[in-house]
């Protein structure tokens, strides 16, 4: 079974679901094409964004590429897949002019087994000892050289596979003595492509080691390997495809932000206003283990960024002190940025939870034993990821261990400090404000305005993907797409970083503008404030030094555009805020234009510093 498929399928149009789930289950390519051909009738805004992949690998690919088409399809978006010939990686890699480097695309993949980058490791005792260490040391320098290349010549990231052990190759039992024989040889270049993955560039690990050995030896047909050189059964082939799939997604699927739990029967075993605190199972012994490692699990993506939510019905005295005084908690109450323990309706208090957080309620997901609890928010808040399906223990762990929703390549400073950004929130609303400003001047705000580039990019990018009330345009563009509008002579793209006395909130708003040589002028493409920083004069200081430089450039006219959405109401006002004159206005939003362009003061309650890259 394909981990998380019963929630993803719950993402998909009704028309493909069952189509999909017997493609899954039968693994046959009728099957499977019967699966995309529902996915193809789909409404064009069901089926998701077009999406180009390049795939570049030393077995053959082209015989299960309906099954990576379908995986694709399950983001969903629209998948182009540009398949390089076999065996040509380092000639598409070091070319700069190959097509990889031409095409626009989400991402480029390299995929690579140990027959051909080690053939003379199958038979390790027909090779000296000194020769076989050699050779890991050989392929990983060959590894890292071509992704070098790639990072010098390429704008998307790169997923670098690591390598599955063989299914087919001898005298396992003697290799494995073998301190430099294949399986060490492998286990030392898989580690090599992992720290390549650990440099926060936009190199990313797709680990087909672990997918395979979750697999087992089912995945191998051994006479499709020799005949096609491709080794995957149908089973092992849909399987790899969503495998593949997975990966892709936090490149066009933005995270969530927030998780919020119940206690009791989530958090631990049993109810503590009914049964006592000492009753309430909890510990290293079962069943109470599964509800420590389910609160080990929300504590790691705390640390990754999520934010969480307490939501329960209980007493709050009670279940503040049950928290406190269990020995064997993992969570704490201060580890939830938002509390709502009373006996209103759940659904309810999410929704007040996403309005004092300042998010959509997409951007939340929900873990709780109770049916009737789970039913009520998917039927009020159809937005929320609904985690588990069931109140057993062990499935809410496994729901949380198999879910896509949190998954991200890299974590950012930002991710990383956004708990703690959000507990200083509340700190900074409970300041005493008979005057804004004379309040915001208290806070001590600096702002670093520097130009979009290598060091920050990815974070420009993620923030274009995910930020939905501050965005005049809502444009979702690629990491490629922000690089060329940067690249541009005469563009002005800024990413600003705020810092306060209780903190560096990290980059919090970006500003891309184009350049139309032809009249002097240039274009606002997007504009986006995190709702975190909201209130504080962020935008401000960005449309100042837009202003600003446009002026030092002589350029004659500023051009802007408000996109209406579901949720960007917020910005509606904003440019007629800034005094811009209304040019156009439809059902979709409206056009402006500043004319003439002059230098624009930042508010005086924030330090502003020019970065230059």
């Amino acid at each position: 079974m394909i981990p998380g498929l019963e929630a993803l399928l719950r993402r998909s149009p009704e028309s493909v679901r069952s189509a999909v789930s017997e493609a899954v289950q039968a693994a046959t390519w009728m099957k499977v094409r019967r699966a995309l051909a529902a996915w193809k009738n789909c409404p064009p805004e069901q089926q998701g964004p077009e999406t180009t992949i390049h795939l570049l690998s030393s077995f053959n690919l082209e015989t299960i590429e309906p099954a990576l088409q379908l995986g694709l399809r399950c983001i969903p978006c629209r998948p182009k897949l540009l398949l390089a010939p076999l065996d040509t990686i380092e000639q598409q890699i070091l070319d700069p002019t190959s097509v990889v480097y031409r095409e626009r695309n989400l991402a480029t993949v390299i995929l690579w087994r140990a027959e051909e980058l080690m053939p003379d490791l199958f038979f390790p005792l027909s090779t000296k000892s000194e020769d076989r260490g050699k050779r890991s040391h050989e392929i990983s320098a060959r590894i890292k050289n071509l992704v070098e290349a790639y990072l010098e010549n390429g704008a998307s990231p790169l997923l670098v596979g690591t390598l599955p052990l063989p299914p087919a190759s001898g005298g396992i039992i003697l290799d494995s003595q073998l301190g430099n024989g294949l399986a060490a040889t492998i286990a030392e270049v898989n580690a090599a492509i992992h720290r390549l993955g650990a440099t926060g560039t936009r190199v990313r690990v797709l680990d087909v080691h672990r997918w395979a050995a979750g697999e087992g030896s089912v995945l191998h047909d051994l006479q499709m390997d020799f005949l096609a050189r491709q080794p995957f059964t149908t089973r092992a082939a849909i399987s790899f495809a969503f495998f593949l799939a997975r990966n892709m997604r936090p490149l066009l699927v933005p995270r969530r932000k927030v998780l919020a739990v119940d206690l009791d029967n989530t958090l631990w075993g049993g109810i503590v206003g009914e049964d006592g605190q000492r009753q309430l199972k909890l510990g290293r012994d079962f069943p109470g283990s599964v509800f420590l490692r389910i609160q080990k699990e929300i504590l790691e993506l705390k640390r990754q960024g999520v934010l969480l939510v307490l939501a329960s019905k209980n007493e709050e005295s009670e279940a503040r002190q049950a928290m406190t005084e269990l020995p064997e908690m993992a969570l704490r109450w201060e580890d939830f940025v938002c509390r709502k323990v009373n006996f209103n309706a759940k659904y309810l208090n999410l929704r007040e939870a996403a309005s004092e957080l300042g998010l959509g309620l997409d951007s939340f997901a929900l873990l709780d034993d109770s049916d009737y609890e789970r039913e009520q928010v998917r039927q009020f808040n159809p937005e929320v990821a609904i985690l588990n399906e069931q109140d057993d223990a062990l499935q809410m762990l496994e729901s949380l261990l198999r879910t896509d929703v949190f998954d991200a390549h890299h974590i950012s400073d930002e991710d990383s400090k956004r708990h703690r950004e959000y507990e200083l929130r509340s700190v900074r609303t409970a300041q005493p404000q008979e005057k804004m400003e004379d309040f915001l001047l208290s806070l001590e705000l600096r702002a670093k305005v520097e130009p979009v580039g290598r060091d920050n990019i990815e974070r420009v990018v993620q923030m274009l993907g995910k930020t939905n009330q501050f965005n005049v345009t809502t444009r979702r563009h690629s990491l490629e797409e922000v690089s060329r509008i940067a690249s541009l002579p005469g563009s002005i793209c800024l990413a600003l970083r705020l810092i306060d006395k209780f903190g560096d909130q990290g980059i919090v708003g970006a500003l891309l503008a184009a350049p139309d040589p032809a009249d002097k002028s240039i274009t606002v493409d997007s504009f986006l404030v995190s709702c975190r920083a909201l209130g504080r004069g962020v935008e401000d200081v960005l449309w100042a030094e837009l202003a600003t430089r446009a002026a030092s450039s002589r350029l004659r006219r500023i051009n802007a555009e408000y996109i209406s959405s579901a949720k960007n109401g917020v910005v509606a006002p904003l440019f007629d805020r800034f005094g811009l004159e209304v040019v156009g206005e439809t059902i979709a939003g409206k056009k402006y234009r500043l004319d003439p362009v002059k230098p624009i003061d930042s508010p005086v309650w924030i330090t502003v510093e020019r970065i230059s890259l």
